[in-house]
């Protein structure tokens, strides 16, 4: 009986010694270590001046904190690839940081940053790019915001050529621009929040965009199911609504030259106004909501609706739905 009881015992030590040896040996998770935490945020200086990929390196890591805010000092080298991770880029400050990509070399990526299921917010940051080169492209699902971002990014012989490129249900905001051009395609959204002036924007494929504040565009065009509102005293230089395209202006907004064909649709709403001239393809929707129009002149189009309530057009207020637009 003795005996059996040290067998037991024997196998009882040697079962609990082999359990703790496993334990030993296994890689920790986050159910298996109680103490481990999630950073919030990590902040890292990344010196390009001393090491041109430093941000490349920083870029390609894996970090556990959710956001990470990198702040580059000196010129970094490009292509930049991110994907799947939570950065801040900011200028230091100085402003001595920014992003280049070499002239004169050939890349496989057609972007001098990419952005793939990513998060990514720019600060202050300067993209030197050779010709032909977009400064960013954000896809598959990306989150990114622009504050203060500039670039040299152009095609000296491609008329359609666009700096930022917002595709594959990405979105995008913008603040703080300047003669910058942006492309919106693929179900994708992008918001201009203010203080941006002279931009270019293109919204196609079921996208839409939006001016939420007295931002200015020196234009705007809208195709193939593409959305636009300039909003809260926007104001657009020439705006281009093409194949079931929409857009409206609203709250003392501003559209100069409108051109418009396809299908398309354009509203004006409270208080806003359209100087023209107007130049109407096809069957087309034309509506003031209590808005102004001048250099208006009457179209033969009885297949389009041109309609204004409460509208002031050409310095004469037509009350209620009266006013039509149409060559009597």
């Amino acid at each position: 009986m003795k005996s059996n009881r040290l067998i037991k015992l024997a196998l009882l030590s040697f079962s609990a010694l082999s359990a703790q040896h496993v334990l030993a040996h296994q890689t920790p998770t986050v159910l298996d270590n109680e103490d481990y935490e999630i950073e919030k945020k990590l902040g890292l200086d990344i010196d390009c001046g001393a090491d041109a990929s430093a941000l490349q390196k920083a870029l390609g890591k894996a970090y556990s904190a959710q956001l990470v805010q990198l702040t580059v000092t000196g010129e970094c080298a490009g292509p930049l690839y991110i994907q799947h991770g939570r950065f801040e880029i900011i200028n230091d400050a100085g402003l001595s940081g920014s992003i280049r990509v070499k002239h004169n070399q050939e890349y496989q990526q057609k972007a001098a940053v990419l952005l793939s299921s990513s998060n990514v917010a720019f600060k202050n940051i300067n993209i030197d790019v050779p010709n032909d080169m977009p400064a960013v492209e954000i896809k598959a699902n990306s989150l990114a915001k622009f504050n203060h971002v500039s670039t040299n990014a152009k095609s000296p012989n491609d008329s359609s050529f666009l700096q930022f490129l917002i595709t594959d249900n990405s979105t995008a905001y913008f603040e703080k621009m300047s003669g910058n051009s942006v492309g919106v395609y693929g179900s994708s959204f992008v918001e201009f929040s203010k203080r941006s002036d002279q931009i270019k924007l293109e919204v196609y494929d079921t996208s839409a965009a939006q001016s939420a504040q007295n931002n200015h565009f020196r234009s705007v065009q809208v195709a193939g199911n593409g959305y636009f509102l300039g909003d809260n005293q926007s104001n657009v230089n020439l705006l281009m609504i093409w194949s079931k395209g929409a857009a409206e202006i609203n709250n003392q907004s501003r559209v100069g030259e409108i051109m418009m064909g396809g299908q398309s649709h354009f509203a004006a709403y409270k208080e806003s106004l359209v100087a023209g001239p107007y130049s109407l393809w096809g069957n087309v929707v034309f509506e003031l909501e209590h808005s102004t129009a001048y250099n208006w002149k009457a179209v033969d189009k009885p297949y389009s609706i041109i309609i204004g309530n409460n509208a002031h057009v050409n310095g004469k207020l037509y009350p209620g739905w009266s006013w039509t637009g149409q060559a009597k």
